[in-house]
């Protein structure tokens, strides 16, 4: 496999050069080796009415994803009222448009309420409410994609990911218009588990818990990588973000991560073609974000197809995706 790398591992002495107390071991690569026909298959499983068209505007996209049976019917806090809940595809909010998909854990069936139901992964995303969730079937293209990744990414691995491909893929939809961004967070670790490992609590190899979500479990297999393959006719920028230093020169590990700072080094364009391998040790020591720059059109969009190592089975309808809540 051939690929060029356009970003990262970034040093100890670049790091510190940035005023980083960690360096960075994630990677985004350019892959030469990615079949044209197989790209064309991945981007033909992404119905054309959740991608905008030179005519669009807020409303009429709004209107267009408002009704989408693709597009993940998910429910999110809205602006300004945080005990209130709104559809996210019946807005123009900032978040991506999303849509699961697993590979298949055992053959549908049909449970005791007379549904056809499946066993499959899905990332338990933080904020959403378990009535949301949902899974569908991998489509072959995009599995095959995702073995091809994870060939192509192995070198750059941790152990547990090199073990199989992954078993999820989370589509992410961005949209210029709505001025699409993923907000500073970290995925499967909090501010705490860092400042445990930094002063020595704890061990890195004993985060297996990774962050709960509300009453579930994170679903991501403990020190496992994320894939994340770049579509689309608009890059964003992505970028790792840490603790400041205090006054005295000292690292300021107990700022909250609105306080953390950037770094040009620490941040690179992902645009159509591109491969980000993301580690696990920089979701811990890090916070990373995603925006758009002010450059392109405001029809622009990314798609972020996001391979995970999922290990969470749960039970999904087949006919709508939606998971079924185990009986009290």
């Amino acid at each position: 496999m051939v690929e060029e790398v356009l970003w990262g591992p970034i040093s100890p002495a670049d790091a510190r050069a940035a005023g980083a107390p960690f360096a960075s071991s994630s990677i985004l690569l350019r892959p030469s080796s990615i079949d044209p026909d197989l790209r064309a298959r991945v981007l033909a499983e992404v119905p054309l009415d959740v991608i905008p068209t030179r005519d669009d505007t807020v409303t009429s996209l709004v209107e267009r994803l408002s009704s989408s049976s693709f597009l993940e019917d998910s429910h999110v806090q809205k602006s300004g009222c945080q005990k209130t809940r709104v559809r996210l595809n019946a807005t123009s909010y900032a978040q991506p448009r999303r849509r699961s998909w697993s590979v298949q854990v055992g053959e549908p069936y049909t449970d005791d309420d007379g549904a056809v139901v499946s066993t499959l992964m899905s990332y338990t995303a933080f904020g959403r409410v378990a009535e949301d969730w949902e899974a569908h079937l991998m489509p072959r293209p995009v599995f095959d994609l995702g073995v091809v990744l994870w060939r192509i990414a192995f070198r750059f691995l941790t152990t547990e990911s090199k073990v199989h491909p992954p078993t999820a893929c989370q589509l992410l939809l961005y949209y210029k218009m709505f001025g699409g961004r993923m907000g500073r967070h970290r995925d499967n670790y909090n501010i705490k588990q860092m400042r445990d490992v930094v002063g020595g609590k704890r061990s890195r190899a004993s985060l297996v818990e990774g962050t709960p979500m509300g009453r579930e479990a994170n679903s991501q297999s403990p020190n496992t990588c994320v894939l994340i393959w770049t579509e689309g006719d608009a890059d964003m920028t992505f970028s790792l973000s840490f603790p400041p230093t205090t006054a005295w020169g000292s690292t300021n590990f107990e700022a909250c991560r609105n306080k953390y700072v950037t770094h040009p080094v620490f941040s690179t364009r992902l645009g159509a073609g591109t491969l980000l391998v993301f580690t696990p040790e920089d979701d811990l020591f890090f916070c990373h974000e995603a925006y758009f720059s002010n450059e392109g059109q405001s029809q622009d969009h990314r798609m972020a197809f996001v391979f995970r190592w999922l290990s969470a089975e749960r039970t999904f309808r087949v006919d709508t995706g939606k998971m079924k809540p185990k009986r009290s």
